[in-house]
C-alpha cells in the first residue's frame, strides 16, 4: 500500500491541542539567530557593578585608617541616604495605598468613552491578550490563576494564551485538560508549546524565550482569525501564580482607550506576595514585604522596570520586536526593547488593582532557605546581565533617556538592594574595631596628619548612626501597615478568603525586628551573585524558575467560582 502523501496525512491528537506556531513575519526572529563571532565575553558591562562589591561597601572597614573623618561622614551618609530613600518609598506606597482604596469598588466599563462612531467602534472591539507563560508547575496552581482570570469582569474580552515549554512532563495531557476546562470561558483559550531553542542557538531556557515564542504564536493567530486590531487590542504577561482583582482588566482597557500616550505606556499592578505568605519562615516574608512596598515606592513611580505581571499595547510589543530569548528577566528586559523602539524612556502606569503573586517556598526548612537564595541570586545576577544589555544599547537611546534610566537602575539595584544594608554593618562593625585599630590609626597619622576622632565625636557618630536604623525599624513598621492593608484589599475582593493571610502580633513582631537582618541577608546573596556573573559570565544568566509544587491552589476537581461561572456564561451567549 503506497504511502499517505504528507499533506493529507491528518494530525495527531496531540499536535492539534496547541495553538498553531509562529507563521509568516512573526516567525523570523533574525536579529536574535544571528551568531556573533569574536563575541568578547570577558570584557562585560556588568563588571562595573563590581565597585559595590569591593569599594562602596567595604569601605568603611579601612578608610578611617586614612582618614578617620571621612569614614565617619561617609557612614553616616550612607545611612541617612538609605533612611531617605526608604521614607520616599514608604511615602509613595501610601499615596498608591489610598488611591486604591479609593476606587478599589469603582467599574470601569461604564466609563468607557462612546460618544464618537470611532469611540464606539474601539470600545465595542476591545480586547485583551493574556499570555501566561508555565513549566513544572501544579495543575492547582495553574488552574487557581486561569480561574482569576474566568473571573474577570470583562472574560468576554480575553484571549488566554498559556505558553508551556517544549519539556514540560506531560505537556499534552496537560494542554488538554486546561483546554476542556476552559475552552469556553473567555473570547479565546489558547496553548502553545516552546520548543527548546526556537530563536537559535543563544536562545536561554526560561519566560523570554518562552514569551517570545507564544506571544508571536498569539499575534499570528489573531492575523488569520482577522482579529488583529492593534488600535484596541492590550497584552498581559503573567505567571502562573497569579492571582488578578476581578476588574483588573476592565480598568486596563478603561486606561487604554482614554490615555493619550495608550502605545507608549505599559502598565503594572501592585504585586502583592501574599500566597499563604503567613506561613513562610521570617526572611522570605520580610522579602515578600519588602518587593510589594519597592514595587509601590520605587518600581513603578521612578519607571524603572516592570516587575513579573504587566501590561502593554499590542501594537508596542510587536514594535519591540517582542522579546528578547538571549535574557532571562523578561520584565526588565521588555522595558528596555520598549525604550529602543520608541527612543525614549518608557513611562509605567499603576492599575489600581492588587495582584497576588507566590513567594519562594519549599516543603523543608531546608527548601525553603534554598529556593529563597537560588532565586534572589538569579534576580541579581538577571539585573546585571540587563545592565550589560543596557548599556551595549546605550547609542539606541536618546541622551537624556539613557542617563536618567541608568542612574535609577543602579541606585536601585547597586545601592539600595545590595549595598545600603552592608554598608550600614560595614561601618557598624568598623565602630566596633575602633580601639583595636587605634594604634594603627595613630601611626598613619604620623604621616597623614588625620587623626582619630576624641571619645565624644565616636560617640555623637555612633548615636547618629543608629538613628539612621531606628529611622529605618519606623519604615519598616509602614511596610507591615502596608501589608495588612492589601490584605484588606484581597479580601474585599474576594481574591483569597477572608483571614488567609493573617498573622498574629507575636509573629508580625519576630518579623519586624528580623526585617534588617533578612535585607542583610538578601544583601549578601546579591553580594555573591555579583561576583558569580562577573567570574562566570554568561553561563550562569540561565533561567531557574521557581518551585511552585508548595503553593497550594484550588483542588482541581473543584468548580470554577461562582464569579468565573458568571463570567463564563456572559462569554457564551455573547459567541
Amino acid at each position: 500500500m503506497a504511502a499517505q502523501p504528507e499533506a493529507q496525512k491528518q494530525p495527531s491528537w496531540w499536535q492539534r491541542i496547541f495553538t498553531t506556531a509562529p507563521r509568516g513575519q512573526y516567525a523570523v526572529d533574525e536579529k536574535q539567530q544571528v551568531v556573533k563571532e569574536n563575541e568578547f565575553v570577558i570584557m562585560r558591562w556588568n563588571l562595573l557593578f563590581l565597585i559595590f562589591d569591593f569599594i562602596i561597601i567595604p569601605l568603611p572597614l579601612w578608610i578611617d585608617i586614612f582618614c578617620p573623618i571621612f569614614a565617619a561622614v561617609y557612614g553616616l551618609f550612607v545611612g541617612w541616604l538609605g533612611a531617605f530613600l526608604l521614607t520616599v518609598c514608604a511615602w509613595r506606597s501610601l499615596q498608591a495605598n489610598y488611591l486604591m482604596n479609593r476606587v478599589v469598588d469603582d467599574t470601569w466599563e461604564d466609563k468607557i468613552p462612546r460618544n464618537t462612531d470611532e469611540e464606539r467602534r474601539l470600545a465595542d472591539n476591545l480586547q485583551h491578550l493574556v499570555m501566561m507563560c508555565g513549566y513544572k508547575e501544579p495543575m492547582e496552581v495553574i488552574c487557581q490563576s486561569i480561574d482569576s482570570l474566568a473571573a474577570q469582569s470583562v472574560a468576554h474580552r480575553l484571549i488566554v494564551v498559556i505558553g508551556l515549554e517544549e519539556g514540560t512532563p506531560d505537556v499534552a495531557e496537560k494542554a488538554a485538560r486546561l483546554k476542556e476546562r476552559y475552552a469556553r470561558s473567555f473570547k479565546r483559550f489558547h496553548v502553545t508549546k516552546h520548543p527548546k531553542q526556537w530563536a537559535g542557538g543563544r536562545e536561554i531556557r526560561g519566560k523570554c524565550s518562552n514569551a517570545n515564542y507564544t506571544m508571536r504564536a498569539a499575534v499570528t493567530r489573531l492575523e488569520e482569525y482577522g482579529d488583529l486590531d492593534l488600535s484596541c487590542t492590550t497584552a498581559t504577561s503573567c505567571d502562573t501564580d497569579s492571582i488578578f482583582a476581578p476588574r483588573y482588566f476592565e480598568n486596563l482597557g478603561y486606561q487604554f482607550l482614554t490615555s493619550p500616550k495608550a502605545k507608549e505606556v505599559v502598565w503594572q499592578a501592585p504585586l502583592y506576595y501574599n500566597h499563604f505568605l503567613n506561613e513562610r519562615p521570617f526572611y522570605v516574608r520580610a522579602i515578600g514585604i519588602m518587593r510589594a512596598a519597592y514595587m509601590l515606592g520605587f518600581l513603578i513611580p521612578f519607571n524603572i522596570n516592570t516587575m513579573s505581571i504587566f501590561s502593554f499595547s499590542l501594537d508596542l510589543c510587536i514594535k519591540g520586536e517582542f522579546f528578547h530569548a538571549h535574557y532571562q528577566m523578561d520584565d526588565i528586559i521588555y522595558t528596555l526593547t520598549c525604550m529602543q523602539a520608541l527612543q525614549k524612556r518608557v513611562e509605567i502606569l499603576m492599575i489600581p488593582m492588587p495582584v497576588v503573586s507566590g513567594p519562594t517556598s519549599g516543603g523543608s526548612q531546608c527548601e525553603e532557605f534554598s529556593e529563597w537564595f537560588r532565586q534572589s541570586e538569579r534576580w541579581t545576577i538577571g539585573a546585571c546581565e540587563v545592565f550589560h544589555y543596557f548599556v551595549v544599547k546605550r547609542r539606541r537611546y536618546n541622551c537624556a533617556a539613557a542617563m536618567s534610566y541608568g542612574t535609577w537602575f543602579v541606585i536601585y539595584y547597586g545601592f539600595i538592594l545590595c549595598s545600603l544594608t552592608l554598608t550600614g554593618l560595614a561601618g557598624f562593625i568598623n565602630y566596633a574595631l575602633v580601639n583595636a585599630k587605634r594604634d594603627t590609626i595613630q601611626q598613619m597619622a604620623e604621616h597623614t596628619g588625620q587623626y582619630p576622632l576624641d571619645a565624644a565625636a565616636n560617640t555623637g557618630v555612633m548615636i547618629a548612626g543608629f538613628s539612621s536604623l531606628a529611622w529605618t525599624y519606623i519604615v519598616f513598621l509602614i511596610f507591615f501597615y502596608l501589608d495588612r492593608e492589601g490584605c484588606k484589599l484581597i479580601y474585599h475582593l474576594k481574591m483569597k478568603p477572608q483571614g488567609a493571610e493573617d498573622t498574629g502580633f507575636c509573629q508580625n513582631f519576630k518579623d519586624w525586628i528580623l526585617m534588617w537582618p533578612s535585607l542583610v541577608m538578601y544583601s549578601c546573596v546579591s553580594y555573591w551573585a555579583i561576583i558569580k556573573v562577573a567570574f562566570y559570565g554568561k553561563r550562569v544568566c540561565g533561567h531557574d524558575p521557581s518551585s511552585k509544587d508548595n503553593l497550594r491552589g484550588l483542588p482541581l476537581g473543584e468548580a470554577l467560582t461562582s464569579e468565573a461561572s458568571t463570567a463564563a456564561e456572559a462569554s457564551e451567549s455573547d459567541a
